[in-house]
């Protein structure tokens, strides 16, 4: 049903695609002054370049790929290769920001051809039909949405921001480069910093090892089990089962799996409460000259590439494991140096709270206003 007022258009009637050019032959990964102009790709901006083939704002569609479909508005001067459709030409009567939340919502990725490379040509999207307002009330929608869109700009940018202060503090207070001042609850003289050289010891030194505990469950048979109870793996919760192995504050250590070359999971995180913990994650509970939060972040910090023992499969194995140097200051000094980054990990989770929300919102506002559901005034 078309809302009052609004028309049914068929896209072939209000906008033209073409397809980009070939990679430029200068294509670099960072933006330099050289290299001013984004180079997109299918999904996003996949370099720089001294050059571009657009200078006017278009609508870019992912044109092949697993991204084909994906579509966004470029206001600015940039280089389109031929894994992109753009828009050669659009309508007087259609405003480019608010066709680009209603192509959006309506996923061009639904058009990808069956079978083969995944492929969504220019013939398939001129035939797609949207209602559309006037466009007043495009343009009313569109200028809604964008004030959305800044303010998930700017809270991923603070997001952004704040996890590379917290990696350049890491650096710096668990190396033992920056000391902390102490307060009256550290039992110290107030405002003094730490002093003293931290110990360097063997992670066997300092911890438990309950690896023998840690017992695993096929799939099939977590199936019949299923419960309340966290069941970890090598980079954190992969299932839930009604009964547990530990009832404690322990770490848990990765110990095999593609996540200790690549990292883009935490490997090293800590556990409380009553937990099942399978045979891919060693298990760590730290003895009383180490804080366990303190330990968790250094340990996380460290590059485990140089403790792979396996071949096909990366592996730490217990025996390297064991030997991984640890540097530890006082205990006081460890307390306090996991409350500050503890605060850190806070404001971070603060902020993501804050994005998921708006994001949310604006989803919701989305399938409000672009279905007519909610109309806007219009002066």
């Amino acid at each position: 049903m078309v809302p009052n007022g609004w028309s049914l258009v068929k896209l072939g009637d209000v906008l033209t695609l073409g397809s980009g050019d070939t990679k430029p032959t200068d294509l670099q990964k960072e933006f330099s002054d050289d290299s001013p102009f984004p180079v997109y790709g299918g999904n996003n901006i996949m370099g720089y370049s001294s050059q571009k083939n657009s200078s006017d704002s278009v609508i870019l569609i992912g044109r092949v790929g697993e991204y084909c479909g994906v579509t966004r508005y470029i206001d600015k001067a940039c280089w389109i290769t031929d894994n992109a459709l753009y828009t050669k030409s659009v309508s007087s009567d259609i405003d480019k920001e608010y066709l680009v939340s209603k192509l959006k919502k309506f996923d061009l990725s639904r058009l990808r051809n069956k079978g083969g490379q995944p492929l969504v040509s220019q013939k398939p999207i001129y035939a797609v039909k949207l209602p559309m307002p006037p466009l007043p009330e495009q343009r009313k929608i569109a200028q809604i949405l964008s004030t959305w869109d800044r303010g998930i700009a700017t809270t991923e940018k603070l997001i952004e921001t704040s996890k590379q202060q917290k990696k350049a503090l890491m650096q710096q207070l668990l190396t033992g480069k920056k000391r902390l001042r102490s307060s009256p609850k550290d039992g110290a003289e107030t405002g003094k910093a730490f002093e003293g050289e931290w110990e360097e010891v063997k992670l066997k030194s300092c911890v438990q090892f309950l690896n023998g505990q840690r017992k695993p469950i096929k799939q099939e048979e977590r199936a019949n089990i299923q419960g309340s109870y966290p069941y970890y793996g090598a980079t954190g919760i992969i299932d839930y089962v009604n009964d547990y192995i530990f009832d404690d504050e322990i770490i848990l250590l990765g110990e095999d799996g593609e996540n200790i070359l690549s990292r883009v999971l935490p490997h090293v995180f800590v556990v409380r409460g009553k937990v099942w913990v399978n045979n891919h994650a060693h298990v760590l509970k730290a003895n009383k000259n180490a804080d366990t939060d303190f330990l968790c972040m250094y340990l996380e910090s460290l590059d485990y590439r140089k403790y792979n023992s396996g071949s096909a499969q990366p592996k730490i194995n217990k025996a390297v494991c064991e030997k991984i140097p640890v540097r530890l200051p006082t205990l006081i000094e460890q307390q306090k140096i996991a409350s500050v980054l503890t605060t850190a990990d806070k404001e971070i989770e603060v902020l993501e709270t804050k994005l998921t929300h708006f994001k949310q919102e604006k989803k919701a506002l989305m399938q409000q206003l672009l279905t007519g559901k909610r109309r806007v005034h219009v002066e």
